[in-house]
């Protein structure tokens, strides 16, 4: 892989991260509920570091093929479809949509690292999974509390 491959896949991601800092935003914006509405622009804030942190990795100028290694999963987001962005959704709808959203980008990840026979390439690919599979997993936990309140 050259250098400029490995730019364009990371700038790829941050235009990803861009993306749904403006979902989330776009989500607060509609919400009705307070605590919804600052939790949305919490999830944005979040993503916004997420691009902070991939601008930090591309202007290195050098390849790093090795910067998230993250591997808990609960697979919670797998089994529940993805809710319905509305103006009174409540809080367990509002955490499944940021969790879903991280397991989608995870897998896009995934699907592009199982498609590329540049090894250091994939390795890429798959670095940025783990950063995704970590999103998840602190959504997934929160998801949890919130939706089986039973367990507690």
């Amino acid at each position: 892989m050259d250098l400029e491959r490995y730019k364009q896949v990371i700038s790829d991601a941050i235009k990803g991260e861009i993306e749904a800092k403006e979902f989330y935003t776009k989500v607060a914006l509609r919400i009705k509920d307070t605590f919804l509405t600052e939790l949305f622009e919490k999830f944005a804030r979040e993503e916004a570091k997420h691009e902070k942190i991939l601008t930090a990795i591309l202007n290195k100028k050098k390849m790093d093929t090795s910067f998230f290694n993250f591997e808990k999963d609960f697979k919670v987001s797998e089994t529940i479809e993805m809710p319905e962005v509305n103006d009174d959704m409540d809080l367990k709808s509002a955490i499944g949509i940021a969790m879903k959203n991280e397991e989608l980008a995870m897998k896009k990840y995934t699907v592009l690292a199982d498609n590329c026979d540049d090894p250091q390439l994939k390795k890429v690919f798959l670095d940025l999974a783990s950063m995704e599979r970590d999103h998840k997993f602190k959504m997934e936990n929160s998801f949890v509390d919130v939706a089986y309140p039973e367990v507690w």
